[in-house]
């Protein structure tokens, strides 16, 4: 019982001794002082390591004395998680600070970072290390959308493609909340494919003749390159989706044969692989663009594709046959001991156990060409074929400054097709589809 007070005891003089800490710390802190054109605290850093390091110890030796109050052999191991938790939610926070500023600057007004710093106010919105809230507007997005021109049965498949993401978020919380998991799933993969059709059918239906101005007696102008976003967006999902569906195609026939079938120079064929992926892509710019270029496939859609799909077989196929490896082959026996051909084993059991793995190759070679730069810079000449990189960039190309704004606002609305597809297919990518494959 003595212990078990000596350690509340301790407990209340640690919180004491870090609260005291830090206010000493923030007290004695120099004054800020304006260094190219920022608001700067000298040595700010230090403080900030202070701080953090004396909060995390008193949160750790205040779970210690805890453990010792209540369960003092596992005392240790409290301060150790406390600490640990504690670092992983500050890691979390810096990790996410970027995002967060890129909305604060794609909602401000100006075209500048520290254009315009306030005077007086919160010393961390006056360092320029949050945007000002005084500032906020969305008068950059309005740069990047007032050029387009949405078509009437576009809107429909808009609202359509809104009401399935809504319903997917409902039935996500339906499900967590204990409803029909069986009829929760059913109405989930209804409403994925609604989504996934309704997004594909607009992706296909914009063209470049939605893109443009309005001049001052009513006439069309070409747009600027900031009003085509959108456009860029669209070339971007078309492009990388179809090099994610063409990776899973490839990729899933030519890693079983690597897996399941024993053929002549197959160990010589999966070296290659691994020698090709030991070169960067950019080695084979030269070659690429004089193979596109006798094909006649330059600055086209076809010509890119084919050039993404090229590298994506080798490491996709590994992938897919790491995949196989782990699977057992006896659920493709008991298949063809029932009668079904090794393309019918393949077809109707591994490939249904195997999504979770489809969708990551999918979504590993979707990722990978959404934001590339340099195979796109080099083949897509023309601006109406542009991607979201190539797009991005020439928001810097100004000969005066770099409008930041507008760059930032892009940057979300390119960010945003990946946010999505990674929500509707996230029960698929964690799902296990091969328990009680093989009975005993």
């Amino acid at each position: 019982m003595k212990d078990r007070r000596n350690a509340y005891v301790w407990m209340v003089l640690v919180v004491l001794a870090v609260v005291a800490g830090m206010i000493a710390l923030v007290l004695t802190m120099p004054p800020a002082v304006f260094r190219d054109r920022f608001l700067v605290i000298p040595h700010g850093w230090l403080r900030f390591l202070g701080l953090f390091l004396l909060l995390t110890g008193g949160i750790s030796a205040v779970a210690y004395f805890y453990g010792r109050a209540t369960r003092p052999m596992r005392a240790g191991r409290y301060a150790l998680t406390a600490g640990t938790h504690l670092f992983v939610w500050v890691v979390i926070v810096l990790v996410f600070y970027p995002v967060v500023y890129l909305l604060g600057v794609s909602f401000n007004r100006n075209d500048t970072l520290a254009g315009s710093l306030p005077k007086v106010g919160n010393l961390v919105v006056r360092a320029g290390v949050l945007p000002n809230p005084a500032d906020f507007a969305t008068v950059q997005y309005g740069k990047v959308l007032n050029q387009t021109h949405i078509l009437a049965f576009q809107w429909v498949l808009i609202a359509i493609l809104v009401v399935a993401l809504v319903g997917l978020v409902g039935a996500t919380l339906a499900r967590r909340l204990g409803s029909d998991p069986v009829r929760t799933e059913r109405t989930q993969q209804v409403l994925g494919w609604t989504l996934f059709l309704s997004a594909a059918v607009l992706v296909f239906s914009v063209t470049p003749r939605q893109f443009y101005a309005v001049g001052p007696s009513g006439e069309r102008v070409p747009p600027s390159i900031g009003g085509m976003v959108p456009l860029y967006i669209r070339n971007t999902l078309l492009v990388s989706g179809t090099t994610g569906i063409m990776a899973v195609l490839l990729s899933t026939t030519a890693g079983y044969a690597f897996a399941r079938l024993r053929f002549e120079g197959r160990y010589q064929t999966l070296l290659t692989f691994v020698f090709v992926q030991m070169f960067p892509t950019f080695m084979a710019l030269v070659a690429i663009f004089y193979l596109m270029s006798f094909l006649d496939l330059l600055n086209t859609f076809p010509g890119l594709i084919l050039a993404y799909s090229g590298g994506a077989i080798a490491f996709s196929s590994w992938i897919f046959k790491g995949y196989l490896d782990s699977i057992s082959p006896s659920l493709e026996e008991a298949a063809m001991v029932d009668g079904a051909t090794r393309w019918g084993a393949f077809w109707r059991i591994i490939l249904p156990i195997s999504v979770p793995m489809l969708l990551f190759i999918f979504l590993l070679q979707f990722i990978g060409t959404y934001s590339e730069f340099i195979l796109a810079n080099t083949l897509l000449v023309g601006q109406e074929r542009w991607t979201v990189g190539i797009g991005l960039r020439n928001f810097s190309t100004n000969q005066f400054s770099t409008q930041w704004g507008a760059m930032a606002a892009a940057a979300v609305l390119g960010s945003l097709p990946i946010l999505l597809i990674f929500y509707s297919f996230q029960d698929a990518l964690t799902g296990q589809y091969q328990a009680g494959g093989v009975k005993g």
